[in-house]
């Protein structure tokens, strides 16, 4: 058997760990950005919910300042829908988040998949190059070219 057939081997092994290292280290990327979006749209729903506490504030000033029930009526009302809208967007910005972590978790999925496949490619070639220096050596031991 032929020593470039050992090293082609080994460098095809040693390709396939690589490779899988490598992916290993994208899906841990992929994972902690799955969690910062989570986080990010946590902290933005949180600011939306403020946000919407300010414009019912103001909508209960204004009232107020007119000489309004604040509580009752069409005021009241107002404000439960602003209370209502806020509290959809709120959840909206948390939706968004969530899809794009999913988005995040696949790709960490995939790329752990890409890792093990190149990892599993690498020992298939190394495997290769052995068989095909041991049928080098038979033949060359047959009398063959």
């Amino acid at each position: 058997m032929c020593v470039s057939n050992l090293f082609n081997a080994y460098a095809a092994n040693e390709q396939g760990n690589y490779l899988n290292s490598v992916a290993k280290v994208n899906a841990g990327l992929s994972d902690r950005a799955a969690a910062d979006a989570i986080a990010r749209g946590a902290i933005s729903a949180d600011e939306q919910r403020r946000q919407t506490q300010q414009v019912i504030g103001a909508q209960r000033t204004g009232f107020a300042a007119n000489g309004i029930d604040v509580n009752t009526g069409s005021a009241g009302q107002i404000q439960n829908d602003s209370a209502a809208l806020g509290e959809l967007d709120a959840l909206t910005l948390m939706n968004n988040a969530s899809r794009e972590a999913y988005g995040y978790q696949v790709q960490a999925m995939d790329q752990r998949r890409q890792g093990k496949l190149a990892k599993y490619q690498g020992k298939m070639e190394a495997v290769g190059s052995i068989l095909g220096g041991v049928e080098k050596a038979y033949t060359f031991g047959q009398g063959g070219a």
